[in-house]
């Protein structure tokens, strides 16, 4: 029996999310969770709040405060997230935990022991004006490589180039907006090139299982040649470094001001998450991290590909401890707002909360399911949004639902005698399952979800075809009962969908909530529930919206 562990990008503390985090990670990562638990796999789901490194103190700069004051405002923003969409972390933790803090510093002394990290004096920025080196988020100027105008020092936005210090033209403070220089200082490195070998077999084991453009971009990486890149850098806020427990031979000039890079240290939060929630429930971290059994699916945006699928494994293959290495990058890539980069400060921004209590739960989980950006960036329109609500969800599900619902209890008093199959719409019923469970794995979450919409436009349809209400009661009876096992079976097609939405079908159909059970498929055609329904209410559970 598989086990499955699902690390889903642990967001920045920075600001509120928008739907951008939803439609990237957030919400794939809770379908396949949801599925993977439903196929009665044991499944562990962790992630967190990533607060150190640049993006906390360039936010704490701007409004005057400590990065505790940024990360204690938005950290609770965050959870009320979570728990809005119900989304199913069996821990959602922070890079802040003592934990997190002591198992770094455990990966990083394992890399350093075992040969992968040495220590080099190297050129970063330093602003003369603020006698300081600056972090690569307070440097900006153009990309020597596409001429894009304000990146920042370490990564060019538009073209997704890794950039070194130097090969940014023209670069200014941030802060001051004067010129910056480039000054020495000492740093760790981990040593990429000498991992390439290991990291180039582990990737080319997986042509096959990964998206082709997530297997053929990081590829490119690996044909161009890796390079070490620094692991530590002139910060204050971040993991230390553990100076005591390194070799005198292999300790830096000077550890002031030095805290781990939080590209090194935030994915290691998968690993000190799986920990921190084995020794609250009593279990081992060795069942998800050193089972080969266990399959390890990572959820994020495109921007953190080469995260993922290079530097990650890198770091778990220089641990020599034989660990699980990403079995399935699922790298999304990006939503845009009516064709517009989502940013706060030119209020193109849609905050994931608001639209959620605005619309509801389901409903923004429904749009964003019909567009999810796998393979190609993906655009938020609002008519759109409001035309798939009011067309797929209302007259399409809703309509669907309520007409069996009404017929079964007005017309047949909620009985029926002829309870006979009718192949036509079981064995599509059936069908559905057996198609998703293959193309889940494979990362189709939007086919997945369109196949299912299918079957309700084909409930639809097989009702106007047999028209239950022109027919003699036996014959009504057979068109009702095969509806309702349609529902009753969209009721565990679509939980990992739209969970809020089956919940609440499900108790209208006084039927008991979906639980999930390890080593019990329930994926698969129930036939079963029919016996136990009897309709609380009829109430419509969709309304039309006007955006």
């Amino acid at each position: 029996m598989k086990k499955i562990f699902i690390g889903a990008a642990w967001p920045y503390v920075n600001g509120d999310l928008h739907i951008g985090h939803l439609a990237g990670y957030l919400f794939p990562a809770d379908i396949f969770s949801r599925f993977c638990r439903l196929n009665g796999y044991e499944t562990l789901m962790v992630s967190g709040t990533d607060c150190h490194g640049t993006p906390i103190t360039v936010e704490a700069d701007k409004k005057g405060v400590k990065p505790e004051d940024i990360v204690k405002e938005y950290t609770p923003k965050i959870h009320q997230l979570i728990k809005f969409y119900d989304l199913t972390f069996d821990l959602f933790t922070s890079t802040t935990t003592s934990n997190h803090k002591k198992i770094t510093q455990e990966f990083f002394l394992r890399l350093l022991n075992n040969g992968y990290i040495f220590k080099q004096k190297t050129l970063q920025y330093f602003s003369p004006e603020e006698n300081r080196f600056l972090p690569d988020r307070y440097v900006e100027g153009i990309c020597s490589f596409c001429g894009a105008e304000g990146q920042r020092g370490d990564q060019c936005e538009n073209c997704g180039r890794v950039l070194e210090p130097g090969e940014l033209k023209n670069p200014l403070s941030k802060l001051s907006k004067k010129p910056v220089i480039l000054k020495e200082t000492e740093h760790y490195f981990l040593d990429y090139a000498k991992l390439q070998p290991l990291i180039e077999s582990y990737v080319k084991e997986h042509q096959n299982n990964w998206r082709s453009w997530v297997y053929e971009e990081t590829l490119s990486w690996l044909k161009e040649g890796l390079k070490p890149r620094p692991i530590t850098r002139d910060l204050d806020w971040g993991v230390e470094i553990p100076e005591k427990e390194i070799p005198e031979n292999l300790k830096l000039d000077s550890f002031e001001h030095k805290r781990f890079y939080v590209w090194f240290e935030a994915v290691i939060g998968y690993f000190s998450a799986t920990i921190e929630w084995a020794e609250k429930n009593n279990r081992y971290w060795q069942e998800f991290w050193q089972d080969e059994n266990c399959l390890h699916y990572y959820f994020m945006g495109k921007d953190n590909l080469t995260f993922h699928t290079i530097f990650w494994p890198g770091q778990l293959l220089g641990q020599k401890l034989n660990l699980n290495l990403p079995f399935f990058p699922w790298v999304n890539n990006f939503l845009f707002l009516e064709g517009k980069k989502f940013s706060k400060s030119r209020g193109v921004i849609i905050d994931s909360l608001e639209i959620g209590k605005n619309y509801g739960a389901d409903y923004v989980r429904f749009y964003l399911n019909s567009i999810l950006p796998e393979n190609k960036d993906a655009d938020f329109k609002w008519k759109e949004f409001e035309e798939k609500i009011n067309g797929e969800l209302n007259d399409n599900l809703g309509n669907f639902i309520q007409r069996t619902l009404v017929f079964f209890k007005d017309k047949l008093q909620e009985k029926i005698e002829n309870k006979n199959f009718d192949n036509e719409i079981i064995q599509k019923i059936e069908a559905t399952y057996e198609e998703i469970k293959r193309i889940m794995f494979k990362g189709e979450e939007v086919k997945s979800f369109n196949l299912i919409l299918e079957l309700i436009r084909e409930g639809n349809r097989y009702l106007e075809k047999n028209e239950p209400w022109k027919k003699e009661k036996s014959e009504a009876e057979r068109t009702i009962f095969n509806s309702l096992l349609l529902i009753i079976n969209l009721t565990y097609l679509l939980n990992p969908f739209l969970p809020n939405f089956t919940k609440l079908l499900r108790e209208k159909l006084s039927l008991p909530e979906i639980t999930y059970e390890v080593g019990k498929d329930k994926y698969v055609f129930n036939s079963e529930e029919i016996n136990w329904l009897k309709i609380k209410d009829l109430f419509p559970l969709f309304k039309k919206i006007k955006v």
